[in-house]
């Protein structure tokens, strides 16, 4: 424990000695979806140290310990002044049209069945559909091997500090049980660590697009909406077309793009143009399948059109923000 303390300067382990030398010993990275984009690559200058890299790009010196296993480092030592080294990371991935939870965990995390932690580690409602141009951040792995039988609660403990992601590390893994068996493996997310932007490489052509796009998006809508939300009121349903109709619902969040989607094939109904209607209404029942009409809000024909669209059975929630018609 000497000689890590050297390394990383600065550095105040909570965990026992034992623990933490185990820890160390272990850590090995879990190969990743997208080898490519889990880490960046640091050129040595003179003076740099683990500790001091980790407190550059994390922010932290006690995150050293990740840029070890990312080079195979199973003790610290000094670093030479031109060697690269990986420093592994969250990545920054933009959604593109039709990315949901489940296929991006697919993606970069090894299983489908992750995708409702992806969405609990970005603050999001697993069951919400996701807007293209959004930026999601996915965690990098390591994979953890018990020298003994552990406990996933203090494997918890190792590495967030809190044994209370116990849980979500038995769902993550899909274990049943408490604890894993002497030479048994438990893929760790490191979501809790995300490297400087400043240190991070700029987003590619390609992602900057869509990020722009949703911006652009979110800020047409909340011009246009009001406005189309004020013609709906004066029965000026071709204002309510021209108002929304360039709008591109991918782009925003899922209860905006219910308002505006429904509003604006409500319209359509108005104007007598049924299948514009019905293609927009269902393009609504995509991004957010739990919408409903209200019987209060919307006509019969409006309701009949909208049934057409094979609105699911049983389920609640509407769009609201429109009414008439």
């Amino acid at each position: 424990m000497t000689a890590w303390r050297t390394a990383v300067r600065g550095w105040r382990p909570t965990l026992g000695v034992a623990v933490i030398a185990a820890l160390i010993a272990v850590l090995v990275l879990a190969a990743p979806a997208a080898a490519d984009r889990d880490y960046v690559v640091h050129k040595v200058k003179e003076g740099d140290t683990l500790g001091l890299l980790a407190a550059e790009y994390y922010g932290d010196r006690n995150h050293a310990v990740f840029i070890m296993v990312a080079n195979k480092l199973l003790h610290p030592r000094a670093l030479k002044k031109g060697e690269k080294i990986r420093i592994p990371v969250s990545r920054d991935v933009t959604v593109a049209v039709g990315d949901n939870w489940d296929g991006l965990a697919q993606s970069y995390l090894g299983d489908k069945r992750r995708g409702r932690y992806l969405a609990e580690f970005n603050g999001a409602d697993p069951a919400a559909t996701l807007a293209a141009g959004l930026v999601v951040s996915v965690p990098f792995h390591v994979t953890h091997t018990a020298a003994a039988e552990e406990s996933v609660a203090n494997i918890a403990l190792a590495y967030f500090g809190d044994s209370s992601n116990s849980e979500m590390l038995r769902g993550y893994n899909f274990l049943e049980g408490e604890a894993i068996a002497a030479g048994e493996t438990l893929v760790i997310p490191i979501h809790h660590v995300k490297v400087r932007d400043s240190a991070m490489p700029p987003a590619d052509a390609e992602s900057k697009a869509r990020t722009d796009k949703r911006r652009t998006m979110i800020e047409a809508a909340g011009r246009a909406l009001p406005r189309g939300l004020l013609a709906w009121r004066r029965a000026a349903y071709a204002d309510v077309k021209r108002e929304l109709i360039e709008l591109d619902l991918d782009f925003l969040d899922a209860d905006r793009a219910a308002v505006i989607g429904t509003l604006l094939g409500a319209a359509y109904v108005a104007l007598g143009d049924e299948d514009s209607a019905v293609a927009t209404f269902r393009r609504v029942l995509e991004r957010a399948p739990r919408t409903t009409l209200s019987p209060y809000r919307y006509s019969p024909r409006i309701h009949a059109v909208w049934a057409k669209a094979s609105v699911p059975k049983g389920v609640d929630g509407e769009a609201s923000g429109a009414g008439g018609g």
